[in-house]
């Protein structure tokens, strides 16, 4: 036979070698694809097994967990004068200017009262961050973890205030702020942090927080700032009813908290909340 025909049976016999692995690879590709199908299918059964033991441990979390309500009430207006004891007692005169600089650094207090009532049928430990005190004989104390029994005096504690006082200045930095459409600066802030005790149980946490724009300038005199009469209490800022965060734990002695239920691959849920009252604004 001639070269070439040696040449195209060599050539075909390549090719049909060719075939066979481009065939046993697609084989092989479809092998992995069907492996590949079968993982994430029990993969997927799996994450949902493992979401609904989740749900379920937080349900029952839920239904054991502290009735605890916070809100805010006598929110101070107009604010008074800042006091050596701690707690104002004074408002500032009507009509009282500040002319600056020289009384830039004169002070207001911006307050609130805060109850935290226990409706529960056990008692619940309460623990405070941030700038809450307590009115003893008119005079700011420090706030300490304590125990909140049910129904104890419809509060945890009818003296309990977030309070701080700030310059003229700092809340004149406030108004410049909400003017630009920026956050404002200068805020009273506290954390509130609610459980029963229980190893196998939830924290409850409130963030609270009370600002806003109490002084304006005088509207033909510069460098004078006055009350701001004209908006009222609705220069302040606040949620009269804030909502809490629910932190679930496995074990809460040796730290080991309750993942949260991922519903995809990748994705997890945030801790739900019981029903509650919606939030307030001011």
């Amino acid at each position: 036979m001639s070269d070439t025909l040696w040449v195209a049976i060599g050539s075909l016999g390549t090719a049909a070698g060719f075939g066979v692995i481009a065939y046993q690879s697609a084989l092989m590709r479809k092998t992995v694809k069907v492996s590949q199908d079968a993982l994430q299918v029990a993969q997927n059964a799996l994450l949902a097994s493992e979401t609904v033991a989740i749900d379920a441990a937080r349900t029952r979390l839920d239904a054991q967990a502290p009735a605890v309500s916070v809100r805010f009430t006598e929110v101070q207006w107009p604010p008074h004068a800042w006091s050596h004891v701690g707690m104002p007692v004074n408002p500032w005169p009507n009509g009282y200017e500040w002319h600056f600089p020289e009384k830039e650094n004169e002070r207001i207090v911006l307050q609130a009262r805060v109850v935290i009532e226990n409706k529960g049928d056990r008692y619940v430990n309460v623990e405070y961050s941030g700038d809450f005190v307590q009115e003893v004989e008119h005079r700011a104390r420090p706030v300490t973890p304590h125990a909140l029994w049910p129904h104890q005096g419809n509060g945890v504690n009818p003296n309990l205030f977030l309070q701080q006082d700030f310059t003229i200045k700092e809340l004149s930095e406030n108004y410049e702020a909400r003017q630009e459409g920026r956050p404002l600066p200068h805020r009273v802030t506290g954390t509130i942090t609610v459980h029963d005790g229980r190893d196998n149980g939830v924290t409850d946490t409130w963030e609270v927080e009370l600002t806003g724009c109490p002084v304006r300038p005088h509207p033909s005199r510069t460098g004078v700032w006055l009350v701001d009469t004209d908006t009222g209490s609705e220069a302040l800022e606040y949620v009269s009813h804030p909502a809490y965060k629910r932190t679930y734990w496995i074990s809460r002695r040796d730290g080991r908290r309750l993942p949260d239920p991922a519903y995809s691959p990748g994705t997890s849920s945030s801790p739900s909340l019981p029903p509650s009252s919606p939030p307030q604004l001011s």
